[in-house]
Formats: C-alpha cells, sequence, structure tokens
C-alpha cells in the first residue's frame, strides 16, 4: 500500500533557498537485535552472541502500531540476526496490519521452515554476498558461502523476494563485478551494494575506508551495469547520506547516523518521545532523506 508524506516547503529570502522539512521518515531501520550467530569482522553494529537481544514482543509492537499511525512507508528489520527473535512473524504480521511495507535483513544461516513462514510475509528479504567463497568467508569468519547460496535458492523456490546486499570496503573492492554478475546468476530482484563505513566493529579498521576517488568509479561502474543491464542495481555510501537515516537500536533509541560511529547522534527514545517530535530534530537532514531513498534518476 503506498502512503503519503507530508512535506512543508518554506522559502528563505536572505539566502535566496528553500528548505524542505518532511513531517515523518518515509522509512525507519531497525536493529530489532544485535544478537547474531556470525561475527562479521567488519559489522555496523557490533553484533554478535553477547549482543542485546532486544525489546520485549509488546514494547515491539508499540512501535510498529507508532510507525503505522504516522504513516512510515517502509520498516527494515535489522539486526544482528532478526531470526533469533523468537516473535520475528508477529512483528512482520504486525506492520502488515499497519501498512507498511518490510524488509528483513538475514544471513540465512538459521533458515528453517518456521521463520521461511516469517520472511514470506515480508516483502524484501535481504541476503549479504561480499565477494567469492573466501573473501565471504573471512568477513563472516566462518565457512558459509555455499550455505548462504543454497538458502537464497531456496528462499527463491519459496516465493521470498530477494536482494542481494555486498558490503565493499577496501580489501574487496576488486570483486564488484564478480558480485554483479553473481546476482545476475542468482535472478535475485535487486543488488545494493553498501560502502564502508568505519562504525560499529568497523571503527577499528580504518584502513578499509576506500579513498573518494575510487568510490566514484565504483558509482560510475554501478551505474553503467543498472543502465545497459535494466536491472536494480543500487549503491549506498554513508558519506553521501550523512544524517539521513532514521535507525532503531534494539531499545527504541533514533540514531541519525554519521559516517564516522562518533558522528551519528542520539537524538531521543521513540518508547518515550512521539517519532514525529524526534524527527523534526534539526540534525535530521530531511531533504537528503529524501534523495537517499529515491531513485536519483536525474543525476543518474
Amino acid at each position: 500500500m503506498r502512503k503519503e508524506t507530508i512535506a512543508f516547503i518554506t522559502y528563505d529570502t536572505e539566502e535566496d533557498t528553500y528548505n524542505i522539512r518532511l513531517k515523518n521518515p518515509l522509512s525507519v531501520c531497525w536493529q530489532i537485535t544485535t544478537k547474531c550467530n556470525l561475527n562479521c569482522k567488519y559489522c555496523l553494529s557490533d553484533s554478535g552472541l553477547e549482543g542485546k537481544y532486544g525489546l520485549e514482543t509488546k514494547d515491539a509492537i508499540k512501535i510498529i502500531n507508532q510507525l503505522g499511525e504516522l504513516g512510515i512507508n517502509r520498516l527494515d528489520f535489522t539486526g544482528g540476526e532478526p531470526l533469533l527473535r523468537k516473535d520475528l512473524e508477529k512483528l512482520i504480521q504486525c506492520a502488515k496490519y499497519n501498512h507498511i511495507n518490510t524488509i528483513v535483513t538475514t544471513n540465512t544461516i538459521l533458515l528453517n521452515q518456521d521463520n521461511i513462514r516469517a520472511l514470506k510475509l515480508a516483502d524484501l528479504v535481504q541476503v549479504s554476498i561480499d565477494g567469492p567463497e573466501d573473501i565471504h568467508n573471512e568477513q563472516r569468519q566462518r565457512e558459509v558461502f555455499h550455505e548462504t547460496i543454497e538458502n537464497i535458492k531456496k528462499l527463491k523456490e519459496e516465493g521470498c523476494k530477494i536482494r542481494l546486499n555486498s558490503f565493499i570496503y577496501n580489501s574487496n573492492k576488486q570483486y564488484v563485478d564478480y558480485l554483479i554478475n553473481l546476482s545476475k546468476e542468482l535472478g535475485v530482484f535487486s543488488h545494493l551494494f553498501i560502502i564502508f563505513s568505519p562504525q560499529g566493529r568497523g571503527k577499528n579498521h580504518l584502513e578499509e575506508i576506500i579513498p573518494e576517488r575510487e568510490v566514484e568509479k565504483i558509482k560510475e561502474k554501478i551505474i553503467h551495469c543498472r543502465k545497459t543491464e535494466n536491472r536494480n542495481i543500487r549503491l549506498y555510501d554513508y558519506n553521501e547520506y550523512i544524517h539521513s537515516c532514521v535507525l532503531l537500536t534494539p531499545i527504541g533509541d533514533v540514531i541519525s547516523q554519521g559516517f564516522y560511529e562518533e558522528d551519528s547522534i542520539n537524538v531521543g527514545n521513540i518508547l518515550q518521545q512521539p517519532l514525529e517530535e524526534i524527527f523534526a530534530n534539526e540534525v535530521f537532514d530531511h531533504p537528503t532523506h529524501i534523495l537517499h531513498y529515491l531513485q536519483r534518476r536525474a543525476k543518474d
């Protein structure tokens, strides 16, 4: 279901500029847990077996109902590993009841018939592959490449719409072509490349920051491929979309994300203050938030 988002446009006569403010964000990314069965070297959320399980179901549902009342278009359930939440199916059902489009990001290693049923309720399932077998396994710190590939095929057979996510950093940037071909071979719905940001465990690996000139080359490659292959291939660069993403932590804190972790700002808690009020904080870059979630056809 499509929802309308109210935008307020004002003109500054002194600066001769227009400013756009939204009543609510278009999309919210929610780390519903930071517990994870893997221990990826550059994990943005520093997730692992010792992570936070997240809110109780009743509080999680309160948040989803609030997002529904506010008219949020899309909710990304991420982690950590969302399949570790025993109530994932119930949370997705609640989002669907509120007419919110849902995305679930999973490494698929815990896949079973029960959580496949939950994933089939989502509008999109995101699965990360970061390069060929050795590169992917090194980042995951476990030999899971082949299992992940087989689980992507299984989810496709079950009728799930799949997006491949690829985290690109200095040590794997040469595999962009490989990854583009892989997603084509797998026949997945879309492919999102995410440029390394030094957050979570990544903050201890500044050597993996890709030089700006090389990021631009990657962007050009992806833009060219999207045009020539007519596929939904996109790139997300934290450095380009500073303070445009609305991130919820497992306990409901609202984070405006920067490029470095120290640039990210805790703006409030959604269980203590309405998101509409929190999102009105000047720290959020509303015009960039809009660009973040739109296909930038004019620029591309």
